[in-house]
């Protein structure tokens, strides 16, 4: 009988200890971030005009290159390209124009403001610069080349 009350009670402590640890206890964990407004050029494709033909005067030479660039959703963006449209071999100067279409109607602004838009998303955005040299430019034969600066305002 002694040996059935201790059982016993050694099986109270237990069944009491084991509801005891049942409760539990919780709280909230908040995750927060910002997301920045940006704006990233990804990609700038060369302007090639190939051999340009000082003495042909019915054709202009034409070259295209492209730009790239993503934006975070919603943000407005302002985009043009600085700099001086000359080419150079060291001696004589070739000018060039750049044009926002193919057609070669509207030109690329070369300050603020420029091109404007607001990103629908954060997708790239892509766009010719397609390049004409006007023709009966007097220079000797050589290598030419010039550098601008695609920038992007947000």
């Amino acid at each position: 009988m002694k040996s059935l009350i201790i059982v016993t009670a050694a099986l109270i402590v237990v069944l009491t200890a084991t509801f005891a640890m049942a409760a539990t206890a919780t709280s909230s964990l908040t995750a927060s971030a910002s997301v920045a407004t940006m704006c990233r050029i990804t990609s700038v494709t060369n302007l090639d005009f190939g051999t340009y033909d000082p003495t042909d005067s019915a054709n202009d030479d034409d070259g295209v290159g492209n730009m790239a660039f993503r934006c975070t959703k919603g943000t407005n963006y302002d985009v043009y390209i600085t700099g001086a449209r000359t080419m150079t071999d060291g001696t004589d100067t070739l000018n060039f124009q750049l044009y926002q279409e193919a057609g070669r109607t509207t030109t690329w602004p070369s300050g603020a403001p420029g091109v404007s838009g607001v990103s629908a998303n954060n997708a790239p955005v892509s766009s010719g610069i397609y390049g004409r040299i006007s023709a009966l430019q007097d220079v000797q034969a050589g290598s030419y080349s010039g550098t601008v600066t695609v920038t992007i305002n947000y």
